[in-house]
């Protein structure tokens, strides 16, 4: 009789000063090896700092990670997450993270047609355990079409099996509906983040888990929240978020 193989998965529990800030139980405690996130959301949503907490957490759990981000610079970077409580400064100096700002990863002299085939290159970028890519749809805004997706899927598919997780932000404004639509059907989860307007309250922001295959742990479909200085996201159980 053989055994069964548990799978291998990186929690997202983060835990500071004795307390859990409640998001790992809302989302299925951990995500497994060899999953590609899609993290949806129009601009100011709040998917960002969405992977500054799941990175922040990653990093504190004892994995490496790789961030690229079309919106920081390294000394930003540093700034937003220790605002919001999320210090990364001590991984980045050991080698724990490896950050990038486009600006450098993708040299602004070269057109951005080339994009693409820049990122599926860039070696170094892809060798910690969880991969960032912050935002992909502003990142090969010029570069990806429905014609040459297949190429990304297939290279996503390659890291996939080796068991990384690549995370992934996109904003359907920027892309094509049939791009979007396929990021949501090839993810393995797949969030979206999204300010609303409640009758009575105002403007609340929701993040949705719309699925989640290869869940070991129950899950919640909506959670509401918030963003504290030096605390960074809360949910908000009352309905109202500011």
């Amino acid at each position: 009789m053989g055994w069964l193989k548990i799978p291998s998965v990186k929690s997202l529990i983060l835990e500071r000063k004795g307390e859990k800030d409640g998001f790992a139980q809302r989302f299925g405690q951990s995500l497994p090896d060899g999953s590609l996130v899609f993290l949806e959301g129009k601009e100011g949503t709040g998917k960002s700092i969405f992977c500054q907490r799941f990175c922040f957490s990653f990093l504190k759990n004892g994995n490496t990670c790789s961030y690229v981000s079309t919106q920081y610079t390294v000394k930003s970077f540093l700034r937003q997450t220790a605002s919001v409580g999320y210090d990364i400064r001590k991984y980045l100096m050991s080698g724990k993270l490896f950050f990038i700002s486009t600006e450098v990863m993708l040299a602004e002299t070269k057109p951005k047609t080339t994009f693409l085939e820049g990122l599926t290159t860039c070696k170094r970028l892809f060798d910690p355990e969880i991969i960032f890519i912050d935002s992909l749809s502003t990142l090969l805004i010029e570069s990806l079409n429905e014609g040459n997706l297949v190429d990304l899927t297939t290279f996503f598919n390659r890291l996939k099996g080796s068991g990384k997780i690549i995370i992934v932000t996109g904003n359907p404004n920027e892309w094509t509906t049939g791009i979007n639509n396929a990021f949501q059907m090839i993810s393995d989860i797949h969030f979206r983040v999204s300010r609303e307007s409640v009758p009575g309250i105002g403007i609340v922001h929701n993040i949705y888990l719309e699925k989640f295959n290869g869940a070991g742990h129950k899950y919640e479909a909506l959670t509401t929240f918030s963003v504290r200085p030096g605390v960074g996201l809360t949910i908000e159980t009352s309905g109202v978020a500011f």
